[in-house]
């Protein structure tokens, strides 16, 4: 393996690490394993848990930060690895710095060379069919039904290229949620991300002759519950914090008071997870449900406020017209649960998002929530306020809470 070292001689930092990125990338190819990367992370994510006997230190960023970590990462070498496997561990740590941020480049390399090989055909006979409908200015949105057999190119914001649908939003994924916000625990589900029913948007430009996508959600369908993120165990915890307004929740979900007599319980004696069950629960057509998960907002700086505006509406009338009346959804975007907040105090009868639970999870002042969209009162919300109103909300409801 150590002919890994000869062509890196005398190159800039960054030529280096794109040079080193396409050796390992061959080499996992060549030798026939292509989770190599992966295989090295579980050992050293084990061998540093072992040294910190088991303490509850958090996700991948957390252990791979510890001090710990940091004393065996490229210093030690595995005893059950084998030798290049470490060759490899110490130039990635020296090059980037960290197992995981390596991890995460050569996904994104992965990710644009497996399109590139596959595409050349769609890019010389490009599908424009794009059925969508047009939301504001040139953006659209559309439902897609499953975007692995979407032959269609995009662009992104990550890649210079127009790359096939399924793989343009693999990138957003990784340059998003694991590059901006490093949850590298994605790294291993990435597949997920290629295919089954998604929302997007997208903008056209005269420029170009592909759109570029502003935003992507994954649809999590009714019969899949079990494997949504919303049930997840670690969503459902006794650490969530339940919701203080059982009274609105009761009167939007009738049929749950019903369950709950029967079982002896008051809404109020449920817990956060129970209260969340019972809802589910309560839905005679389970058919008009959905999860949503891995939701993007993309574009310049000075236009994601915008972007996040349109892609709520979008996603929130995309899944209605869908015949999707609830989305059970965990958002953390201050901008979207102020304004849900803001219009719980006004829209009474046509509250567009019930809150079920929160938690700040890093213990970081950044509060995770967890809550039912109702598409049918969000859509209502978004058309009757524009861009500037919206804004305008958002603004007076952090005012408010910040004079408490």
């Amino acid at each position: 393996m150590l002919y890994l070292l000869n062509p890196l001689i005398r190159l800039h930092k960054k030529n280096l690490q794109d040079q080193f990125i396409k050796l390992v990338d061959s080499h996992c190819n060549k030798t026939g394993k292509p989770t190599l990367l992966k295989e090295i992370i579980e050992n050293r994510k084990t061998t540093i848990l072992n040294q910190l006997h088991g303490s509850n230190i958090g996700n991948l960023a957390d252990i791979f930060s510890t001090q710990t970590a940091k004393n065996i990462i490229g210093k030690q070498a595995s005893p059950i690895l084998p030798q290049d496997y470490f060759l490899i561990e110490q130039i990635a740590h020296r090059l980037f710095g960290c197992l995981l941020s390596f991890w995460t480049e050569l996904e994104i390399f992965r990710t644009i060379q497996s399109s590139m090989a596959i595409n050349q055909h769609s890019l010389n006979t490009p599908d424009k069919t794009y059925i969508s409908k047009k939301i504001n200015d040139d953006y659209h949105y559309e439902i897609v039904t499953d975007i692995a057999l979407d032959k269609r190119v995009f662009y992104t914001d990550f890649c210079d290229q127009p790359l096939l649908l399924s793989d343009a939003i693999v990138l957003i994924n990784i340059a998003t949620f694991i590059k901006q916000h490093k949850w590298y625990e994605m790294l291993s589900i990435l597949d997920i991300s290629s295919k089954g029913e998604h929302f997007i948007l997208y903008q056209f430009d005269n420029d170009n002759l592909y759109p570029t996508i502003i935003s992507s959600a994954l649809i999590e369908p009714y019969h899949d519950k079990v494997n949504w993120l919303f049930f997840d165990n670690f969503f459902q915890s006794d650490k969530w914090e339940k919701t203080q307004n059982i009274h609105t929740v009761a009167q939007l979900f009738p049929n749950m008071t019903s369950l709950s007599t029967q079982r002896d319980q008051t809404l109020e004696q449920l817990t956060c997870s129970e209260l969340e069950n019972e809802i589910f629960y309560s839905i005679v057509d389970k058919s008009t449900v959905c999860g949503v998960i891995r939701f993007t907002v993309n574009g310049a700086k000075p236009k994601m406020n915008y972007h996040m505006y349109l892609a709520q509406k979008g996603l929130a009338m995309a899944l209605f017209h869908s015949k999707r009346t609830l989305i059970f959804s965990i958002i953390e975007q201050p901008a979207m649960v102020l304004f849900y907040q803001s219009m719980a105090c006004i829209e009474n009868d046509d509250i567009p998002f019930v809150f079920t639970g929160n938690q700040d999870i890093n213990q970081s002042g950044l509060v995770t929530h967890k809550g039912i969209c109702l598409t049918k009162n969000a859509s209502n919300a978004f058309n009757r306020y524009n861009f500037r109103e919206y804004n305008a909300k958002i603004i007076e409801k952090r005012r408010e809470l910040k004079q408490r």
